[in-house]
């Protein structure tokens, strides 16, 4: 299956005085696995709704392959949606729900068999074809409601947080199943979640929306890693972030660490440190690290990982995720700790 490309062109929703969306732009490759992250209200859904015709946009133009998708209905526009609440119908067993769209689109029914047993199959529910939803757990009912979005082919499958409803467990089983299936049939998908680690970990891109805009897209480690803003900064994952003062011949005092870095962008108002990012200094500083200090107030053991609290004497709290190695020991609450990190590291944020 060849997936479509999708493209968003300065798409504006208003609800009233309300805006959802404004100057909405984007572009999805064909096969391309997209997901639009974001608070409530931040205009996901509505992006999505509007890709799907349930809802019309107030400017602006979407494109499927190249097609304006103005005034095309719903049934017309060839898309795949899976709901957060299943949307099964009860009296139907569930090789009738996932035959449902192929028999809205007359398909034969000698091919309706085939691919509805296909699809069953591949969301590992072959044994459960003449159940009704009812009999079903909540995991099984969202993987018909899988198998019934992809049976018609099609070449575009949008997911509008439809695993937010599952237990962690369920959720974990059912984003492997979404990649691999992905993988398989090789349509383009455009997944909406609040679900920071959902998004992290199935995404080929992750669009970080807020007031209706798309204040970030990129690769989910370019995202982690380098984030451009403090709200990309502070929605993606756990983050230290330090004011700095003016940048001058590439280097930049931070003030409450109390040392100079270098940091190549002259715009940068602040920088990103990951917990993680931060080694503790156990013998001699290394050369090529910024070294500053500071006194454990609280640690968590994590097993393999330790996560300490850690004043500085600027009266920050920073927080630091160490690996355990060896049998190295690491300062305890109320100790002297020495910290490093290399300025490489330290992703310079723009004003939001």
């Amino acid at each position: 299956m060849q997936g479509s490309r999708i493209h968003f062109e300065k798409v504006t929703k208003s609800f009233g005085t309300a805006i959802a969306l404004s100057d909405f732009n984007l572009d999805i490759a064909p096969g391309e696995f997209v997901t639009l992250l974001g608070a409530s209200g931040s205009g996901k859904s509505t992006a999505l709704n509007i890709l799907a015709g349930f809802s019309d946009a107030t400017s602006g133009e979407v494109y499927i392959d190249g097609r304006p998708m103005t005034g095309v209905a719903p049934e017309n526009r060839n898309v795949g949606m899976v709901f957060q609440n299943f949307a099964l119908f009860p009296h139907k067993s569930v090789a009738e729900n996932v035959a449902f769209p192929l028999k809205m689109r007359k398909v034969p029914r000698v091919i309706i068999e085939r691919r509805v047993k296909a699809a069953l199959e591949m969301v590992r529910l072959g044994e459960f074809a003449a159940r009704k939803p009812a009999a079903l757990s909540g995991g099984q009912r969202q993987r018909v409601a899988l198998a019934r979005a992809v049976v018609f082919e099609p070449p575009v499958l949008l997911m509008d947080e439809c695993l937010s409803a599952l237990d962690l467990k369920l959720r974990e089983e059912l984003q492997d199943e979404i990649r691999r299936i992905h993988r398989e049939i090789g349509t383009t998908v455009l997944f909406v979640t609040h679900d920071q680690t959902e998004a992290l970990t199935m995404s080929d891109r992750i669009a970080i929306l807020e007031g209706g805009k798309i204040v970030q897209i990129d690769a989910p480690e370019a995202l982690y890693d380098r984030p451009r803003t403090r709200f990309v900064a502070d929605f993606i994952g756990q983050s230290n972030m330090f004011d700095l003062a003016t940048v001058q011949n590439g280097q930049a005092d931070v003030p409450d660490m109390g040392i100079t870095i270098p940091v190549v962008d002259a715009s940068a108002v602040a920088i990103s440190l990951r917990p993680e990012r931060i080694r503790v200094v156990l013998g001699d500083a290394p050369a090529d690290k910024s070294v500053f200090e500071g006194v454990v107030e609280d640690e968590t053991f994590f097993g393999p990982v330790v996560a300490q609290t850690v004043r500085l004497a600027s009266g920050r709290v920073l927080d630091v995720r160490s690996q355990r190695s060896g049998h190295d020991r690491l300062p305890h609450a109320g100790e002297t700790i020495r910290l490093a990190f290399d300025p490489a590291d330290a992703a310079p944020l723009a004003a939001d």
